[in-house]
């Protein structure tokens, strides 16, 4: 850090990772001459604990009311955060209704927030204060700290053998024993690697006497040094390792002053692409150039290609492009686990310039790719998911948004609740960065956006290699119950379709979005279902983990009951179909197919997504079943069916965009038919007991702008976005009746400063889960409406309500633009 000389007292504005509703205001170190880094870590006292905090601001207007606290240490001596990250956190936290601490606490990996812990010190005045009538374990705690500096509440409890010694501890700061400090233990160290070389004050003379003095005396040693002095230095472990000795051997030298260990960070080995640019085709290189120009005016790009038109391949050229100038380009993706074969395809192009970050990621790794991208030696891509949009990425020159309509962009809890294509979209506009989105299925709200002429579109109709459309074709259960026909979950149509296939050669992709075995359990005497004790849901069957499961709290029951509770019947058996029952199914269907099961219970561990998509595209499986994984991101050439099991719930899903989400579910999951260009036409068979519903008809004929425009005229009709802005409240509480009567509460208040834009309170389909009541309020505002208007008036009420003490311990959850 700088220094320099303060006349006048120095204050500081701090970020504490927490839900605070302002900055809070230290002031600077008195007997300090070092500068105040906005974006700086620095650690501040906060109640009884210690926190770090980030500089928010630099001033000199002291606090009214009251004598700001001291910042008791700097943790950086260059900020974490840059500009155009405050910018975006301050936007970030008026516009999303959280707080500045909330921000920055999502943002930071763990391992940069400094942890308070407890530390028990003797009290100075120990000597002079009584220990009689101490109990024994007061009495050996005390014993132990005269003679230790210090000791935490696991020291504590190691040592009385106990594992809660908060009694023993509390009796010795109430008697005046011993005082508890607040110690920051970071939570992550860097990985270090130790690397030996020679003393730089050894003289070539004795170095030449130790050589001489070994080769009669050790020659372990002899060998040792030689290959530290060939090598001049070199990782301590290839030293012991290329001259046959061990750790003793180095630090026999070190005692004797000839060589010195040093503790470095690892760097990583340099590998450059090994793969060829993609040659574009004409239709490629058209969009290319169409996206190119946008680029250069500033203007963000909505690429609308079909499914395996080879969108990939257009990226990958645009960031090459980037990275030569030396940039940074930010890939956003989903769900990382579900990209594998796209961060392959990456790295065989641009080697180790691609750095990926997501939450399944150590607190190290998050923490070294932050201080990574933070201060960057040339291009960079990093890939990531939703998370990977708050990175600091001072030369950011490109920032892509692959399948820009998918959901899990959008962030539920805890706060802040961001979109991250949205916060994408801030940047290209606010801050000047080239944004193109991505997707065969754009989200209705993007395509309102480009008839607008807010966002340019450009789009990619053929797929690529002269590959044509699946065929697509509904088979209608209805019938097929009505003809016998139906063998389990599988329909005539279906089975025929998949025997054909494999005879063919080719694979088969099986959808069905419910994992487990069978979504519920019921009486088939009375219909009773078996319901989760803590939520309002049918419990799952699984056969793998074995009992009933609910996927909503975790609740469990080890085995299915034997005997129906509300009629006594023994006649209970699983209804419906899960990615387990399927497979089951199959095996009995085709006994010589070789099935694999793609779900959240198959691919829990960290390489288990990869290795079995590996696996499939290796043609080890004839037939994969799964659940929405495998329609997002997936290219096998060998995949001539997709078979989706129901569209029925996807159908009826209450929520007025389930007719988008279900035609951009069905036409992704199409998609992964038929890509290679090779062979027959890939086909598509989606089974429901709706045949003749309207969004069927637009997924078979490929016709999405049917439905945008269906869906627009009904958005506009009944106010729904992109035509309104919408924030939506949740209450949460463990009282039924607590929780509707503040509900209602809040929504009159509401309702007289905003009238007929509330909308509520109402109970949602699922009015239950952990034990805790829910109810919403929804308020919608009209587009000509500034945020900046209402946000201030909702919060102000928000607050007003909290505040009373009927409510404070209902959760309030507030949702700008509810995905």
């Amino acid at each position: 850090m700088s220094t320099t000389s303060h006349t006048s007292p120095t204050f500081v504005e701090v970020v504490v990772p927490l839900a605070l509703p302002k900055t809070l205001t230290y002031r600077w170190f008195s007997s300090h001459d070092e500068v105040p880094l906005v974006g700086a870590r620095v650690v501040v006292p906060l109640g009884h604990k210690k926190w770090t905090g980030v500089i928010w601001e630099v001033h000199q207007t002291p606090p009214e009311g009251y004598v700001a606290k001291e910042v008791e240490a700097v943790v950086d001596d260059a900020p974490v955060l840059t500009t155009t990250q405050r910018d975006m956190f301050s936007w970030m936290a008026a516009h999303y209704m959280c707080s500045l601490g909330e921000m920055v606490g999502a943002a930071l990996p763990s391992g940069m927030k400094l942890e308070s812990t407890t530390r028990i010190v003797l009290h100075p005045d120990a000597e002079n204060v009584s220990e009689a009538g101490l109990d024994e374990q007061s009495m050996m705690l005390l014993d132990a700290l005269h003679v230790r500096d210090d000791m935490g509440i696991r020291d504590c409890a190691e040592l009385l053998g106990i594992k809660h010694p908060q009694r023993a501890i509390r009796t010795l700061l109430q008697r005046g024993l011993a005082l508890a400090k607040e110690e920051l233990n970071e939570r992550v160290k860097p990985k270090l690697v130790s690397w030996v070389r020679v003393a730089d004050d050894v003289a070539e003379q004795e170095l030449s006497a130790a050589l001489a003095w070994a080769k009669i005396k050790a020659v372990a040693m002899e060998r040792l040094l030689l290959t530290v002095i060939e090598e001049e230095e070199l990782p301590k472990v290839q030293a012991q390792k290329r001259s046959r000795t061990d750790a003793s051997t180095v630090q026999k030298w070190v005692d004797r002053g000839i060589l010195v260990v040093e503790e470095r960070k690892p760097a990583r080995p340099s590998k450059p692409g090994t793969a060829r640019m993609p040659v574009l085709s004409d239709a490629q290189a058209k969009a290319y150039n169409e996206i190119h120009a946008g680029l250069v005016e500033r203007k963000p790009v909505l690429l609308h290609g079909v499914t395996g038109s080879g969108k990939t391949e257009i990226y990958t050229h645009l960031i090459a492009e980037v990275l030569a100038a030396g940039q940074q380009v930010l890939f956003l993706v989903p769900e990382i686990a579900l990209t594998t074969q796209l961060i392959g395809r990456l790295r065989r192009f641009f080697g180790d310039v691609v750095h990926v970050y997501h939450s399944r990621f150590s607190d190290r790794e998050r923490t070294e790719t932050w201080m990574t991208v933070l201060h960057p030696k040339g291009g960079q891509l990093i890939v990531g998911a939703r998370s990977a949009v708050l990175l600091p990425l001072p030369k950011l020159g490109l920032v892509v948004v692959d399948e820009e309509h998918e959901p899990s962009f959008k962030q539920h809890d805890p706060a802040p609740r961001y979109h991250a294509r949205d916060v994408a979209l801030w940047m290209a506009v606010r801050q000047r960065i080239p944004l193109v989105m991505g997707s065969a299925t754009p989200a209705v709200e993007t395509q309102w956006l480009g008839q607008q002429g807010q966002i340019q579109v450009v789009r990619l109709i053929e797929r690529f290699g002269g590959a044509m459309l699946p065929e697509i074709f509904v088979a209608d259960l209805r019938k097929e119950h009505k003809q016998r026909s139906m063998r389990g979950g599988f329909s005539k149509m279906l089975r025929d379709e998949i025997e054909a296939t494999m005879k063919e050669g080719r694979q088969v992709i099986l959808f069905q979005n419910r994992r487990g075995y069978a979504p519920a359990y019921q009486c088939t005497q009375c219909g009773h279902v078996s319901f989760c004790e803590r939520c309002d849901i049918p419990l799952v069957v699984h056969k793998t983990l074995g009992g009933l499961h609910c996927h909503h709290c975790g609740y469990h029951e080890h085995a299915a009951p034997s005997q129906c509770i509300s009629c006594g019947s023994t006649a209970l058996k699983p209804q419906g179909l899960g990615t387990e029952r399927i497979e089951e199914e199959l095996a009995e269907l085709f006994p010589t197919a070789r099935v694999a099961r793609m779900d959240l219970d198959t691919t829990r561990k960290k390489t288990a997504h990869a290795k079995l998509l590996d696996a499939f595209a290796n043609l080890e499986y004839d037939i994969l079943v799964g659940t929405q994984m495998v329609s997002k991101g997936l290219d096998f050439a060998h995949v001539g069916l997709v078979g989706v099991m129901s569209a029925d719930r996807m159908l009826t899903f209450p929520d007025f965009r389930s007719f988008e989400r279900a035609y951009q579910m069905l036409t992704q999951v199409a998609g992964r038919a038929g890509r290679s260009g090779e062979g027959a036409r890939g086909k598509v068979i989606i089974q429901t007991f709706s045949a003749d519903h309207w969004l069927l008809h637009h997924v078979v004929d490929h016709d999405q702008e049917a439905l945008v425009r269906r869906e627009l005229v009904e958005r506009q009709t009944y106010s729904y976005p992109p035509f309104v802005r919408m924030v939506r409240l949740t209450l949460r509480h463990g009282d039924a009746q607590r929780v509707d009567a503040g509900t209602g509460v809040l929504a009159a208040r509401l309702q007289q400063r905003f009238g007929e834009r509330v909308l509520g309170p109402d109970t949602p389909a699922l009015s239950r889960i952990n034990d805790q009541h829910i109810r919403q309020i929804t308020l919608k505002f009209e587009r000509s409406l500034a945020p900046s208007q209402y946000r201030p008036l909702l919060q102000a009420d928000l607050d007003e309500f909290s505040a009373d003490a009927r409510w404070k311990r209902l959760r309030v959850k507030v949702d700008v633009d509810p995905a």
